[in-house]
């Protein structure tokens, strides 16, 4: 290699060595940040305070769903065409309501036949026992034969099941008469409307659907290694932040066991107040809702709210050091109306301006 391109070659890698150099700050005076000492604003009696530390309570929050524990869909007992629907969705209806009526001309000709077959049952039933009667006392006066009382009373034995047959056989007809009334089981509000008059009810096909608006719960997986914190009757606060509401949620019932996949256990939670909520047109069964529960403490830093402030994204406090006042980046959360927690920046018995 001839010395003309070694040469180029040395002035080549030299170049591009001063160029790094230079790109990386070689040139650039750097300052001595550690040692130089900040300005600062002279303090000048301004309202200092304390940076305190407390024991605060750990929360975990759990997501919910708002359901109702009575709730109930009703169905036909029999295959009947629906005759009516006298109620919609919507509707408040008390135990006891007729909510649909089935078709049952047949089934009130077979009460009526029923009642007539029991009425000539009874007649019958009268004239045996006036027979027997009769023969028993001629019995007693001796004349006529043992076995014309075996007869009637044979008769008479015969007549009575006659009419418990017939008894029974008309509380069958009243009893399937009455299936064709649908009725509330409870105090609720309709939910679902599935059958419509001129539909054919049959057994186990939904009709209607409803629930009861005072036994509203939330109902929530809490995870399983913290069911030792749990206990029947404890409150936790509950929210449906959508509805922007909160409520005390008392533990009515802990699952004995955990779900295998989620290892969790389900907790349903009632109202403290005993009932859903103020005005129970604010919230239904499916709601979204979050509890919390307390699963320890924990020593934070506490500042007032009005001793930080923002440039940009970015959190400030002024901190006071040898009667100065310089600015200090810190990072915070919400804790109360008045104080923040503070997570970076500070430490126990610092010093800091109230109004900065």
């Amino acid at each position: 290699m001839s010395t003309k391109k070694l040469a180029l070659i040395i002035a080549a890698f030299a170049g591009l060595g001063i160029l790094f150099f230079a790109i990386s700050g070689g040139f650039v005076t750097k300052l001595d940040t550690e040692n130089e000492s900040l300005q600062g604003e002279p303090l000048a009696g301004r309202e200092t305070v304390q940076v305190t530390a407390r024991k605060l309570p750990v929360w975990q929050a759990y997501t919910g769903t708002i359901i109702a524990d009575q709730q109930a869909t009703l169905s036909a007992r029999l295959t009947a065409q629906v005759a009516d629907v006298l109620v919609d969705v919507g509707d408040k209806v008390k135990a006891g309501d007729i909510l649909i009526r089935l078709d049952n001309l047949d089934l009130d000709a077979r009460v009526r036949q029923t009642e007539q077959a029991l009425a000539s049952a009874q007649a019958q039933l009268n004239i045996v026992r006036k027979d027997y009667a009769r023969t028993k006392s001629l019995i007693q006066k001796k004349l006529v034969a043992q076995s014309k009382l075996d007869e009637a009373l044979s008769a008479l034995q015969t007549a009575e099941a006659n009419f418990k047959q017939h008894q029974a056989s008309l509380e069958e007809a009243q009893t399937t008469y009455g299936y064709s009334i649908i009725a509330a089981p409870f105090d609720g509000v309709i939910t679902q409307k599935l059958m419509h008059r001129g539909d054919i009810a049959s057994p186990g096909v939904a009709m209607l659907s409803l629930y009861n608006p005072q036994t509203l719960m939330m109902e929530s997986s809490i995870a399983a290694s913290q069911r030792y914190l749990l206990e029947l009757d404890q409150q936790w606060p509950v929210t449906l932040s959508e509805q922007k509401l909160s409520f005390n949620g008392v533990i009515k019932e802990i699952t004995p066991a955990s779900d295998a996949g989620s290892r969790s256990v389900i907790v349903k939670l009632a109202f403290s107040n005993g009932a859903s909520q103020p005005d129970e047109q604010l919230i239904y069964p499916g709601m979204f809702a979050r509890v919390k529960i307390q699963t320890g403490e924990q020593e934070s830093l506490l500042i007032p709210r009005s001793g930080m402030y923002r440039i940009g994204q970015l959190q400030y406090i002024k901190v006071v050091e040898d009667n100065r006042v310089v600015p200090r980046l810190v990072e915070t959360r919400a804790f109360d109306n008045d104080n923040l927690i503070v997570r970076k920046g500070v430490t126990e018995y610092t010093v800091l301006l109230v109004s900065p």
